[in-house]
């Protein structure tokens, strides 16, 4: 793990193995589509801005890219929840304005044994895309003990950040 950014003052907890077939085979998988008021570069301007995503993805409170750009498979990430747990990312793929996808290589807490997100984008007008955003995941240690109870919750604020983003890529784009 040394050779992946991570917190060395906060214990870590190893993710994975994972590749792309997490987004197919994971125990735990959400499926949303959005349609967004914005381009598919404008929506990659959103993402690969670190400030943004505090302001849409509710739980974040800080997003720190650990590589340099241009950004591409092997980019890493780190995002900090309120709360204070870390999560420690890999991305996958990284095309700019079509595709993105990473997977957890480690985190401060034991909550998931994988877990990954994959966003795909398309074109639907001039100023227009769709994101189909896939999230998938298996639970461990208490939240896997607990997830059946609030599996719910947890798709119904997922599928929120998606709404938030519609409004904010809006405000964006104006």
């Amino acid at each position: 793990m040394s050779d992946r950014p991570h917190n060395p003052d906060l214990p870590f907890f190893p993710c994975g193995p994972s590749d792309a077939s997490l987004y197919t085979d994971a125990p735990v998988r959400y499926v949303f589509t959005q349609e967004l008021p914005v381009t598919p570069d404008t929506l990659f301007d959103i993402f690969e801005d670190p400030d943004t995503w505090a302001k849409w993805a509710l739980g974040i409170a800080r997003v720190v890219w650990t590589s340099e750009k241009p950004y591409g498979p092997g980019t890493t990430r780190t995002v900090i929840f309120w709360g204070g747990m870390e999560v420690y990312e890999e991305f996958l793929q990284f095309d700019r304005g079509r595709e993105m996808a990473f997977v957890f290589y480690g985190t401060s807490e034991l909550v998931w044994t994988s877990f990954g997100e994959h966003y795909r984008i398309e074109a639907i007008g001039q100023k227009s895309c769709r994101l189909t955003w896939t999230v998938a995941f298996e639970p461990t240690g208490a939240f896997g003990r607990f997830y059946p109870l609030f599996g719910w919750l947890m798709r119904l604020n997922l599928r929120s950040y998606l709404w938030r983003l519609k409004g904010f890529s809006r405000r964006w784009a104006s």
